[in-house]
């Protein structure tokens, strides 16, 4: 967890409290955000990670959106109650809802949940934490959590507060959270009640600018006493420590530790505060590390040690030992603690003796060379400062400034709060473990040139264990397939190895793997080369990932194959069997993989004139010297007057007639007699209209090039307006056919391309107009992107998208609200994947840069508010008094 320290003011009218802390804002890292599903929306918009749980550093995550709101229809829901805040705002455990929501997870999906920021401003109603939101999709089955801001403003980076219940919650996150603006929530919410299912892809994969050689800075603190913060940073040191010297060692990384800095303004250097915390005048200050200056260690004592940590990593790293400062960090916190009261210089000096420090420089000096960095003579400095003010600065605490500053036009980040992970000059996002942090490092390399380590699996999430999204992708579930396929774990999620009769297909769109089958009984020459697939009676039989040719199949529906054990039977001379030869079917079926070599390729059924009985045999439906072979249709013999039983035999005398005495031949051939002349008068119908149809079309053409005679027009004008009182348009009773108007979409143009009337003058046009009836249909939403706009979670819909439609006048009104986006499928297509531009999005205002990172000195160079940098301590208490708003990044 991050905790702004930095001491904004130290006022005396406070009563008892002599320490004033400023709740900063945070500088922010972007990641992207894009919608796959439904296809209309092509637009990214970027969303501000959280600074807690495990952003996908160099990867993308594709997921369904969830909305658990109260109200109805959002994804096809019913909706949900929660007590006492509704369910969009995340405030509870999802398991207390009515109905109980929980997300019915499928094997191989992700699912990213969309909450509301706060409730905030509104009576009777508490805010909860980010954390907290988090903590509960979490526990509902979200793989990542988007929080929607409630109202416009800029991006803001959300982070834990510090409590018991902090640390176990950000112990056990292990998905990742973002902000997205109100603009973007509500498009989104408008998307979800239009489509059953939204799919959006959440993009890391160019926060980290990358390098061949990545260089990574933590901010940290040789403080002791600062509780859960300072636990964590001794953690990360420990359990980083070898992984950060073998980076160091193979020449991948360069790390350098640094300390974070403030300084006394002029009018407090006499209090106790900055007399305990400040050294050189106040120049430079580290918070009392206990916040109680009369007792315990000083800033002052924590910012020596500071220094030490920090010249003997510039001296190990001059001697080419740069990676000995995690052994001196590790040590030092074991042997030289506060609450041991060994928190001194000698135990530090001790620490440096055990690492060989002295070896560091040429002729055993580094012991010198040491206390020449970290030492300074502070009276000394104060004499010489009444005629050289630069007396009082030291430069290895120059250039620690200098770097918190950073470098908006290098693209380096300002530093404010502790702790703080940068890569390549980019803040690191997510909870402070080894991981993450190395997942962040990794993606600052090129694709395919980072070490070995990234891809192990302690590093990120193993999507190759079973049931993981990699591991169904690439198949690795068929037994059959072994060594066939195989699933690679990386940082950047999972890449399939496909071979002897498997491909791997990658989405060209969105980048996903999976691997299919080569069928080769269709795609191959198989069937040519190989005789045994080849023949007329042979098969090609595909499997996934191999294939069998079966050589000649016997026709097991002749004698000496016994009719394949079908039925057979002799009547009146002839054999007749039910034995059916189907290869033809089966050898369709085999190359396609629907069938087994072992399958049959012949069946049991009944010949023509035949049907079947109850002891699986067969007999005749009627005399078989009245019944058709090819049809089996059994006609009476004789004529006339004879009945039909209902097997089509004869009960009585006649031939081929039916009772009528018309044959059955005759019947058939007046049929199909009519039918022919139906035929011939629609043709010539058709060709009658089609004729007199093209001749208008052609006037129609001439009269933009030529004039008409006037009354040839006026005729051709109230022949197509019809008998509904000379109404002319489009629709019913028109009398412009919509398939005649060569713009349908409303954009000014009429029937053959005659320019339309502006909307609402149909009705003043005298004789009416040959436009458009109604205004342009509106647009589907768009995501816009964020820019520079805050991202974090709303109401609804705003009013603007909330406003019923209003046609103009004269216009025929549209059934498509103004803000919905259509559902043209229900197949998920793929779109591009988001890039996310490397120049960083600080906030740009005055009062939004007295709020963040950006400048964390409180004005020492850049001046106050009225000279255009950060405001003053007191210019900021008089904006707090005013009551101007100051954004919350816990709640």
């Amino acid at each position: 967890m991050r905790r702004p320290q930095q001491i904004l003011a130290l006022l005396a009218v406070v009563v008892l409290a002599s320490k004033v802390y400023v709740q900063a804002g945070y500088s922010i890292e972007q990641a992207g955000l894009k919608v796959i599903f439904p296809p209309d929306n092509k637009k990214t918009v970027q969303m501000a990670m959280a600074d807690f749980g495990k952003p996908r550093y160099g990867a993308t995550l594709i997921g369904n959106l969830i909305y658990p709101s109260s109200q109805a229809g959002y994804g096809g829901s019913s909706g949900y109650t929660c007590f006492p805040e509704d369910c969009q705002y995340g405030c509870q455990n999802f398991n207390a809802s009515k109905p109980v929501f929980k997300i019915d997870r499928q094997p191989g999906q992700f699912y990213i949940m969309l909450l509301d920021r706060g409730p905030r401003n509104k009576e009777g109603h508490t805010a909860c934490y980010f954390l907290d939101k988090v903590f509960n999709a979490q526990a509902a089955g979200a793989d990542a959590v988007l929080v929607a801001n409630d109202e416009p403003g800029e991006l803001s980076t959300a982070v834990a507060p510090e409590d018991d219940d902090t640390a176990k919650e950000l112990l056990s996150l292990t998905i990742s959270a973002a902000m997205i603006s109100l603009d973007d929530a509500n498009l989104l919410r408008q998307l979800l009640k239009d489509n059953p299912q939204v799919t959006v892809m959440l993009n890391w994969t160019s926060v980290v600018p990358q390098s061949s050689v990545v260089s990574w800075e933590f901010w940290t603190n040789s403080n002791d006493e600062c509780g859960f913060s300072c636990k964590e940073q001794l953690k990360f040191i420990t359990d980083m420590k070898d992984k950060a010297q073998a980076l160091e060692t193979a020449g991948k990384a360069k790390f350098s530790p640094h300390y974070l800095l403030w300084n006394c303004p002029a009018a407090f250097l006499n209090t106790t505060e900055c007399q305990t915390e400040c050294i050189m005048n106040g120049t430079y200050c580290v918070p009392d590390p206990d916040d109680d200056p009369t007792k315990g260690y000083s800033g002052r004592e924590v910012l020596a040690m500071n220094m030490r940590q920090l010249c003997f990593h510039r001296l190990a790293s001059a001697a080419g030992k740069a990676q000995l400062w995690w052994d001196y960090a590790t040590r030092f916190a074991a042997n030289c603690s506060m609450s041991a009261k060994t928190y001194t210089l000698d135990c530090a000096a001790g620490v440096f003796d055990s690492l060989g420090g002295a070896d560091l420089a040429a002729g055993k000096t580094g012991r010198a060379v040491w206390d020449a960095c970290a030492g300074f003579n502070e009276t000394a400095a104060a004499a010489a400062a009444a005629t050289n003010p630069g007396a009082l600065k030291i430069q290895v605490l120059e250039d620690e400034l200098a770097n918190q500053r950073g470098n908006d036009s290098l693209g380096i980040s300002a530093v404010s709060i502790l702790p703080t992970v940068r890569i390549n000059g980019r803040q690191y996002r997510g909870s402070l473990d080894v991981g993450g942090v190395m997942r962040a490092i990794c993606s600052g390399f090129p694709a395919g040139t980072e070490p070995s380590l990234c891809n192990q699996g302690w590093v990120s999430e193993d999507e190759c264990l079973p049931g993981g999204v990699g591991y169904l992708a690439c198949m690795s579930s068929d037994g059959a397939l072994a060594g066939k396929t195989k699933c690679v774990n990386t940082f950047q999620g999972y890449s399939c190895e496909c071979k002897d009769g498997m491909y791997k297909y990658v989405n060209p769109l969105t980048g996903e793997e999976r691997c299919e089958d080569v069928n080769e009984c269709l795609a191959t020459n198989v069937p040519i080369t190989d005789p045994a697939c080849a023949c007329p009676r042979c098969a090609c039989v595909n499997k996934v990932g191999s294939y069998k040719c079966t050589g000649p199949l016997d026709n097991k529906c002749k004698a000496e194959n016994n009719f394949g054990g079908c039925w057979k039977d002799t009547v009146k001379g002839e054999t007749f069997t039910s034995c059916v030869d189907t290869v033809w079917e089966f050898q369709r079926m085999a190359a396609r993989g629907l069938v087994n070599e072992t399958d049959p390729w012949f069946k049991c059924e009944c010949p023509k004139c035949f049907r079947a009985t109850a002891a699986n045999t067969c007999e005749p439906v009627c005399d078989l010297d009245q019944c058709d072979r090819n049809t089996g249709y059994c006609a009476p013999k004789g004529g006339g007057g004879g009945k039909t039983d209902s097997s089509g035999g004869s009960s009585g005398g006649g031939g081929g007639s039916s009772k009528s005495g018309m044959s059955v031949g005759g019947i058939i051939g007046i049929a199909l007699a009519s039918a022919a002349l139906t035929g011939v008068v629609v043709l010539a119908a058709n060709r009658y209209l089609m004729k007199q149809r093209m001749g208008d079309e052609i006037r129609d053409i001439m009269a933009q090039y030529m004039p008409l005679q006037e009354r040839e027009r006026n005729a051709l004008l109230a022949a197509r307006a019809g008998a509904a009182g000379g109404r002319v348009g489009r629709g019913p009773g028109g009398g412009i056919r919509p398939d005649e108007d060569s713009d349908d979409d409303g954009n000014g143009v009429g029937a053959y391309g005659w320019p339309g009337a502006p909307q609402g003058a149909a009705a003043a046009a005298p004789g009416g107009s040959l436009g458009p009836l109604g205004p342009p249909a509106p647009a589907a939403p768009t995501l816009a992107a964020a820019g520079q706009r805050a991202v974090w979670g709303p109401p609804p819909v705003n009013a603007a998208a909330a406003a019923p439609h209003k046609p103009a006048a004269g216009a025929a009104s549209s059934s498509r609200p103004p803000a919905a986006a259509s559902a043209s499928s229900s197949a998920r297509p793929a779109v591009d994947v988001f890039t996310l531009d490397e120049a960083p999005m600080l906030p740009s205002s005055t009062a939004a840069r007295a709020a963040s990172d950006a400048d964390p000195l409180l004005g020492r160079e850049l001046g106050g508010a009225s000279s255009g940098g950060v405001a003053s301590p007191l210019e900021q208490g008089a904006a707090a008094k005013q009551g101007k708003p100051e954004d919350n990044p816990f709640l």
